[in-house]
């Protein structure tokens, strides 16, 4: 069952590697001066609330194909304001690399990376998850004694109070939270996530080097 889990975690990290190399790849428009004409084969309609503000709105994401050198291609926009003015069969000008025409977007997105990266938060959530599950069936599959079975939750009590600290940190520097600070909007929610994850993983690391200190 280890080694099952294992390999699920490993190609969920080869998974994530691979989003996030073209995700790197997206963010660079420099390249894409060459134009092609593309046409609008699915529109992807989805509403949603805003955690914060309740406000309802609706996200379009759009499949667009298009022809360099006898050869098809496809890629995807999404957006908000003007989503329902595409429509299918709708013709639109892709601007592309010469060199590699896969890379490309579609002319007049305004966040042309959008797409790439949510599936990269996707994959990183995806391989966050394996590790989660790889790791705390460790002690069960590996068949841990008990003072190892300590020792192993007292690392991990660690690591996730570091790594709580360290998601905390990050994301009040990302431009997501800076935006909605400069929109007026709350984070109050997320930031409470972080919070309580801080303080539970903090608790159960004092206790457990109480644990020890008595034991001692």
């Amino acid at each position: 069952m280890f080694i099952l889990y294992l390999c699920i975690t490993i190609v969920s990290a080869l998974f994530m590697l691979y989003m996030i190399h073209w995700y790197i790849q997206k963010k660079d428009i420099s390249s894409l001066t060459s134009e092609a004409d593309g046409e609008i084969v699915k529109v992807t309609k989805q509403d949603y609330k805003e955690p914060d503000s309740e406000e309802k709105k609706t996200v379009y994401t759009l499949k667009v194909v298009y022809s360099v050198g006898g050869r098809q291609y496809k890629t995807s926009m999404r957006t908000i304001e003007e989503g329902g003015s595409y429509q299918e069969g709708q013709s639109v000008t892709v601007m592309y690399d010469k060199n590699k025409p896969r890379h490309s977007y579609v002319k007049g997105d305004k966040e042309p990376q959008l797409v790439w990266r949510n599936y990269m938060i996707v994959s990183v959530i995806l391989f966050a998850l394996c590790v989660i599950v790889l790791v705390m069936t460790m002690p069960l599959t590996l068949g841990f004694s008990r003072t190892q079975k300590e020792r192993f939750n007292f690392v991990m009590h660690i690591f996730f109070f570091l790594f709580a600290i360290i998601g905390l940190i990050v994301y009040s520097r990302t431009k997501e939270y800076k935006k909605k600070r400069e929109n007026g909007i709350s984070a109050r929610k997320e930031l409470g996530a972080f919070i309580l994850i801080i303080g539970k993983t903090g608790f159960d690391l004092i206790w457990d080097i109480i644990e020890m200190l008595i034991k001692k």
